[in-house]
């Protein structure tokens, strides 16, 4: 039913819009007058003003909705889904995954200069508007391992007991995708705990603080075995490897070096630590030897007095910022970060601890602003194009972790604007 003037429409998408393969969208509808026109075989329904509250729609496996919509100078063709409207704005928007995997929350959206809704090439519907203005929004996602996986795709079972060892090197280090932390540069600081069994000498343990300067996305390891101290530090050995980054412990005068916690080095980072430095982003591929595949701790043998008790890294406080614009791979596109004339990355804070034998930790960070060309980015049933999105000022992003492994992710931003953003919702990835 359609009244014009103040009337109401219930289920505006099976009342006026041809219905899209696991596409719906239902709400209460208020329009300022109506008008239908038929030219040129293209029917088309034309509102002046419409108002909806509590919209609520699916497409795929993603579920959002509205408490309230309002749509300036509205069209929709009635042959297909193509909706336009010259502005938009909504309150109260959200948006979750069926399957759990993260929800999405925006206290307002603004569409200054209009907004077009068509059926996109793979399926699903796609939104393309000329600027997008976002206030206040949080994302979560309770489960990292869940969202890398397919919705249908069950959780790994847990290894038996007889089953081998999974290989000591991942098939893929993931710092060949962060080349974008080369172009990063601040201060590292943290502290140091260690508790160590040692034969002959007994337990030992370490609690100090050590900084270092990071200078083009890397830092001079040898800085950190000059930061400790001599009486308590001098049983870690602090150094390059077997194209390993490497805490290890050992007696001091004699023995060989037996390792704590290693990070893998590529064949780039390998040539950087020839001269003493080590990039950031090889942090990301770390080996505990007492850990397994499933984050466990591996049983000490009998009689065995030589073995690490924990290790803290505590009190983390990084300041990074980034000035030339780097790519980033991710989510099956690509994240540019900052431009000719613009800074990536603006005053990031990193602060947390991590702790082994794996524990709850957690690393929180804030951020004044990033600024970003997204291509391609997939979140879930969502992908994502813009030519210019700027984010901040981050005011929360916090990551749970379970030990070194991270678990959960929280976010909260106070701002994000886009140009010319494409968003796809639901859909098939592959096409």
């Amino acid at each position: 039913m359609v009244r014009a003037g103040d009337g109401e429409v219930r289920d505006i998408t099976r009342a006026t819009v041809p219905q899209v393969t696991d596409q719906r969208a239902q709400g209460n509808a208020r329009v300022d007058g109506l008008a239908f026109v038929s030219a040129g075989g293209q029917p088309r329904l034309d509102f002046p003003h419409a108002q909806l509250d509590d919209l609520r729609g699916e497409a795929g496996g993603l579920h959002y909705g509205a408490t309230d919509v309002t749509l300036e100078r509205l069209t929709g063709r009635l042959r297909g889904v193509d909706w336009s409207m010259q502005s938009a704005s909504a309150g109260g928007f959200w948006l979750r995954d069926r399957a759990g995997r993260f929800e999405m929350t925006i206290d307002r959206v603004e569409l200054p200069h209009g907004l077009r809704i068509t059926r996109a090439a793979a399926g699903g519907i796609e939104l393309v508007a000329p600027h997008a203005s976002f206030a206040d929004v949080k994302l979560s996602i309770p489960d990292l391992a869940a969202l890398r996986r397919a919705p249908a795709e069950p959780a790994e079972a847990p290894a038996e007991p007889s089953a081998p060892p999974a290989p000591a090197e991942p098939p893929h280090l993931r710092q060949e995708q962060l080349r974008f932390l080369d172009a990063v540069s601040g201060m590292l600081a943290f502290r140091l705990a260690v508790a160590l069994d040692l034969p002959v000498i007994g337990k030992r343990t370490l609690d100090q603080s050590i900084k270092v300067a990071i200078e083009n996305g890397t830092f001079d390891y040898k800085q950190l075995e000059a930061g400790l101290n001599w009486l308590e530090g001098a049983f870690l050995d602090v150094g390059v490897e077997r194209n390993r980054f490497q805490v290890g412990w050992r007696v001091p005068i004699f023995g060989q070096t037996t390792e704590i916690i290693s990070w893998a080095l590529d064949s780039d980072a390998t040539a950087h630590a020839a001269f003493g430095r080590v990039p950031l982003r090889a942090l990301a591929d770390f080996r505990i030897p007492s850990m397994r595949s499933g984050g466990g701790k591996a049983p000490a043998k009998d009689g065995d007095k030589s073995r690490l008790r924990s290790l803290t890294l505590g009190d983390l406080e990084l300041q990074l910022h980034m000035v030339a614009p780097r790519n980033l791979d991710v989510g099956g596109g690509t994240i540019r970060f900052g431009g000719d004339a613009e800074p990536g990355i603006v005053d990031l804070r990193v602060s947390g601890a991590l702790v082994h034998p794996p524990a709850p930790g957690a690393i929180k960070a804030v951020a004044g602003a990033l600024d970003m060309t997204l291509k391609d980015i997939r979140l879930g049933g969502l992908q994502l194009t813009a030519d210019r999105m700027t984010v901040g000022p981050i005011d929360m992003l916090a990551i749970a972790f379970d030990g070194f492994r991270p678990k959960s992710l929280a976010a909260v931003v106070h701002r994000v604007t886009a140009t010319n953003l494409s968003l796809t919702v639901g859909g098939s990835p592959a096409a």
